[in-house]
This record gives structure tokens, sequence and C-alpha cells, in this order.
């Protein structure tokens, strides 16, 4: 039976509505007895976020990788593998978001005391044609401005895109981060081929 147009339709605008509340989707197992627990809780937390004046009045506690992984794998955009995301533990922990259809240039996220910092790796400087350097660099400079929630940077002998969050930003905002950046990446991997060897 095919599914109806007009009640997928309905859902899309109550999850956008959701969203645009601040809440995020979760996805739990619980016994049978203990379905009416969980939808009280959700009505209750959803009120008192309704009731909540700003997110600057909220208490904030730091927030980790660990935090940031479990927040992004409760997403809908996790869930569905539109993203795939995988914790890099070391010196300091990384979060490698790969988005659908633009895996060939992983995320790397990283979760500071103030801001997550979200960078997807271009090329090194030996891709750059031999005396083309000056001319990127102004060409990536100018379209930093009109680039949307990204920036060009370098990293060492490294070309990369990135965009900088507030630890205290909604998952919804750093899924939009994370989803803007691969896109910039391949507009910024089209409109740089020139300057770039094939």
């Amino acid at each position: 039976m095919a599914a109806d147009p007009k009640s997928a339709e309905r859902q899309k605008r109550a999850r956008e509505k959701k969203r645009a509340q601040g809440l995020i989707s979760m996805h739990v197992w619980v016994p049978p007895w203990g379905r009416k627990a969980v939808r009280e809780l959700e009505v209750q937390l959803c009120r008192n976020s309704a009731n909540s004046e700003t997110k600057g009045n909220q208490q904030m506690s730091k927030v980790t990788t660990d935090d940031l992984m479990a927040q992004l794998s409760a997403t809908e955009e996790v869930q569905n593998g539109e993203i795939v995301i995988t914790k890099i533990d070391g010196d300091i922990p990384v979060i490698q978001a790969v988005i659908q259809d633009v895996d060939e240039f992983p995320i790397m996220v990283t979760v500071g005391d103030e801001q997550i910092l979200a960078i997807a790796d271009l090329w090194g400087s030996g891709e750059v044609l031999d005396g083309k350097t000056d001319e990127l660099n102004a060409v990536l400079l100018r379209a930093n401005l009109p680039l949307p929630l990204s920036s060009f940077s370098i990293m060492g002998d490294r070309y990369v895109l990135f965009g900088a969050l507030s630890v205290n930003s909604d998952i919804t905002e750093i899924v939009e981060e994370l989803t803007s950046l691969a896109d910039n990446t391949v507009d910024a991997i089209e409109f740089c081929k020139e300057y770039l060897h094939a």
C-alpha cells in the first residue's frame, strides 16, 4: 500500500515545528509498560522547554565530545544514515562525520571549552598549480564572506574549510553546520579546480 503523501507532509511539518522549538528527536527502547512514562516525560520536558525564556537563561554545563556524540546519534539525520559519525580517540578526541553523497570529504569535529570546530580537508599546498598560490589565496579570501556558515583557512600545508559554533549551540544548528560545510566543500573544489592539478 502506497504511503499517503499528505500524511508524510504533515509529519514533515510537525518535525520542522519541533526543531524550530529547539527540540530533538530520540529513539528509545522500553518495555511495553514504560511507554506511558516515557510519553509523560516527553510532554513535561517539552513544556519546560517552552516555558524557558531564552537559552542564555538556562544552566549550561560543559559539553564533551561524548555528549556531542550522543546528541548527534539521536538525530534523525544520523539514525536514517544521512550522516555517519565515528569517534576517534586520541589526545584530543574527534568526531568524524561523513555526509551522504559527500563521503570523499569527511568532516572532523572537535569540542573545545567555548566552541565546536568542524573542519573539512580540501587539498595540500603541493596540489596548487605553479605560480597560482597567490591568486588562489585571493580568490578564497573573497569567497569567505558570501560562503554560508564556512570559512577557508590553511593548517600546516593543508587548505581547509571550517565552521565554528558555540558549545551551547542547539543540535539542529550543529547538524546544519555539518551539512552546509559538506555542500560548501563540493562547491569549493568546483570553483577552485582551475588553480589545482587535476
